[in-house]
């Protein structure tokens, strides 16, 4: 970067020097005690199991801090603060904590968390596939759907901390919500819904498949068609540009007739709230089975419970539909409320599901390792979208400053500066996660030589993981 861009850097390092100091410093401890949490897994058992618990949570203390500093030289770059009129720094600490910074290092938290976890899925779907012993298949099947669920649940928040910091950005200048939503950028936002798409509905599918492995699940299966009519017809509606003409009659209006309404963002936060309730009722059933409640009120709290699923759901149409036509100042407000009465709702009902489930008859346990083949390929597909969608928006946030380095202040007036379109910006993220997956797959080939040296103890691991 220095040799290619050495103005820019030359302003940046006059901005951040500091922070160019501390960054390599978290980034070796984070190296040495990823080192320390892989080499001592054998040794730090037992007694000492808490030393690895804490070399591991160092480890990601020190991995969020590196990304947090990286987040504020991006974020400054979009959301200048910090500096006066000639961009000269009056404020380090501002110029850190701008406006873009705090939204964005919630957001990609909670999507390195859905990244890592889905990761780790499909590290484990590979080692199931390559297994033969039923109890390595136990282990890498459970594996998997840990590292799914944990997804699941990070990919509840996640289109809500993109919002967060979509909205921050627009507070901060009404030209990125132009570009970003009305723009040269406004179709990424088709593909980015056709990619989360695959992304919800592969995670989900992965979850119905589990119900494979509880015999007697007959009774939770019976939803499964019912939950993927409502999460196509939802992705639908979130994918349905604002402006798009079906013919030249309907071009001569200024909106498509059904299309113009479905392109507003108040029915796309009906859908996409609507799709979460849906994913998280999905969990909800697959805890139960297998479990027969023995608590006296069982049938009373599970009418509850199903009533406030019911409520959440009018609850967020309802928002949705007063949302639509309601001003601008108070449509923004209704999203808000969305988001928290779902918030609520999930609370409410998973509360009532732990005393509910407490003390549960088990009639069906789980037979780990008989998950079929097609699920641990869907986990390899997910690892593979999630790294693509990544990629992707990550040329969008990037895109939208257009000609400038740092919005505002430093414009880029190189004679090859331009914005490439999305077509070519698609290709190029390919071909990085192409590359991404060649390397990943030569350190799960290695891993796995590692691992085929040593003796099995898949029903001893699984059984230490779970407990």
């Amino acid at each position: 970067l220095f040799a290619a861009y050495p103005g820019f850097m030359g302003y940046m390092t006059s901005i951040f020097g500091p922070t160019f100091v501390v960054y390599p410093l978290f980034f070796v401890a984070e190296t040495v005690f990823l080192y320390l949490w892989y080499y001592a897994w054998d040794r730090l058992q037992g007694d000492r199991k808490w030393v690895h618990v804490v070399i591991g949570l160092l480890l990601n203390v020190f991995g969020t801090i590196v990304m947090f500093i990286a987040d504020a030289w991006a974020t400054f770059m979009m959301t200048p603060a910090g500096v006066d009129q000639s961009g000269k720094l009056v404020s380090l600490y501002a110029a850190i904590w701008n406006p873009g910074w705090m939204p964005l290092n919630v957001h990609r938290l909670v999507a390195n968390i859905t990244f890592g976890a889905l990761l780790c899925a499909a590290y484990a779907a590979y080692r199931f596939l390559l297994t033969s012993d039923r109890e390595e298949r136990a282990l890498y099947d459970w594996m998997g759907y840990t590292g799914n669920l944990i997804a699941l649940f990070t990919m509840l928040f996640l289109p809500f901390a993109g919002y967060y910091f979509g909205f921050e950005l627009f507070a901060f200048s009404a030209t990125y919500g132009v570009t970003l939503m009305g723009g040269v950028l406004s179709w990424l936002f088709i593909i980015q819904a056709i990619v989360i798409a695959s992304l919800f509905i592969g995670a989900a599918y992965y979850s119905w498949l589990g119900f494979l492995r509880i015999p007697g699940s007959e009774e939770q299966q019976r939803w499964v068609p019912v939950f993927n009519v409502i999460l196509i017809a939802g992705f639908m509606v979130w994918a349905t540009p604002h402006t798009m003409a079906a013919s030249i009659e309907e071009s001569t209006g200024g909106f498509h007739p059904l299309l113009g309404a479905l392109g507003l963002m108040a029915p796309k936060m009906i859908a996409v709230t609507v799709i979460l309730l849906v994913l998280y009722v999905s969990y909800m059933l697959y805890r139960r089975a297998g479990l027969v409640p023995t608590v006296p009120w069982a049938r009373t709290g599970a009418m509850v419970q199903w009533g406030l699923v019911a409520l959440t759901g009018v609850a967020i149409v309802g928002l949705g539909v007063y949302g639509y036509f309601a001003p601008a100042h108070i449509r923004i407000l209704t999203s808000i409320w969305q988001i928290l009465a779902l918030m609520v709702g999930i609370v409410a009902t998973f509360t009532i599901d732990q005393f509910l489930l407490k003390g549960a008859r088990v009639v069906a346990e789980v037979r780990w390792g008989t998950m079929p083949g097609r699920g641990q390929y869907v986990l390899i597909a997910l690892a593979f979208i999630i790294v693509w969608l990544m990629g992707l928006m990550g040329y969008a946030r990037s895109a939208v400053r257009l000609n400038w380095h740092v919005f505002g202040i430093m414009e880029d007036t190189s004679a090859g500066a331009g914005l490439p379109s999305l077509g070519e910006a698609a290709i190029v993220v390919t071909m990085i996660t192409l590359i991404f997956f060649v390397l990943l797959a030569g350190s799960f080939a290695i891993s796995g030589l590692s691992a085929g040296a040593k003796e099995s103890h898949g029903a001893g691991r699984l059984a230490a993981a779970q407990g």
